[in-house]
């Protein structure tokens, strides 16, 4: 879904330098904690329903694991895009779709982007994806082009409508930035939510369906809360070596996930982008 769906202009971009502070000692007769055992397979699953006639495919990644991590890969130049096979083999991801908008003009995702508790892009618009250093998700919605403190956050991706609020179809695109009437008509749609038990669903649609029956779909699944992604011809949904949604342009960005801490620290680095655009 092209940024003429959506919005205002973005001003530019605050480098937050996160942290997460890890205990300052331990005891000397003490052990250090065990590291947590390999993910078994069924940690990150693929699944399909249908609901109300409408196929879904869409990833669950279950959080309560501690070795479950959930990211962002941006393109290596914020401003440029790149090929979903560049993004794939750059951040090797147990499964991945679509991230925030962009514009099609600057290639500048619309929202606030932190990766390892480090902003990397600010675009202050939408509600925000967000989920902390011990696997617990927030949606906040930002204020209008104003910088958020995202300290306590791991991830943060800004993107949006939001769709549900505890469980309520909560939607007010006009409120989050989002002017573009298109924004409402029927298209592909990604979303991503959150379920009572800390499970992380990641869905696509490839029936175009509008934002409320999105909104439909993710409480079907299980949601308590949601947002959309970026949709259109920018869907994508990839799963362990397979492109099961092939976008239709090249993109900024995607949400990943790993089921394996381990593979996830390794490839950080090259989760984040070279050049980011931070105002000071």
């Amino acid at each position: 879904m092209r940024l003429g769906i959506l919005l205002l202009c973005l001003s530019g971009s605050l480098l937050y330098q996160g942290y997460w502070q890890e205990p300052s000692f331990l005891s000397a007769h003490a052990a250090a904690p065990p590291k947590p055992k390999p993910m078994t397979s069924d940690s990150v699953q693929l699944m399909y329903r249908k609901v109300g006639g409408v196929p879904v495919r869409y990833v669950v990644a279950d959080l309560n694991n501690p070795n479950v991590r959930v990211s962002v890969v941006t393109a290596r130049q914020l401003g440029k895009d790149e090929s979903i096979w560049d993004l794939l083999a750059r951040s090797r991801p147990t499964a991945a779709v679509t991230g925030t908008y962009f514009s099609t003009r600057t290639k500048l995702p619309v929202g606030d982007i932190v990766i390892e508790g480090e902003r990397v892009h600010f675009g202050g618009v939408g509600t925000a994806l967000c989920i902390t250093y011990d696997n617990q998700v927030h949606f906040i919605r930002q204020q209008l082009h104003r910088q958020h403190n995202w300290s306590d956050y791991r991830l943060v991706l800004g993107a949006g409508p939001r769709l549900l609020q505890k469980g309520r179809v909560s939607l007010y695109p006009q409120g989050e930035g989002f002017r573009d009437r298109r924004v409402y008509a029927n298209s592909r749609r990604v979303a991503v939510g959150v379920t009572k038990q800390n499970k992380l669903l990641m869905v696509t649609v490839e029936r175009p369906i509008s934002l409320r029956r999105l909104a439909w779909i993710m409480r079907a699944l299980g949601a308590t809360d949601a947002i959309a992604l970026d949709g259109g011809g920018s869907s994508c949904l990839y799963y362990r070596r397979q492109v099961k949604v092939l976008p239709r342009r090249k993109l900024t960005n995607l949400l990943v996930v790993y089921d394996d801490s381990t593979q996830y620290d390794a490839r950080i680095a090259q989760l984040k982008p070279l050049n980011q655009l931070a105002q000071k």
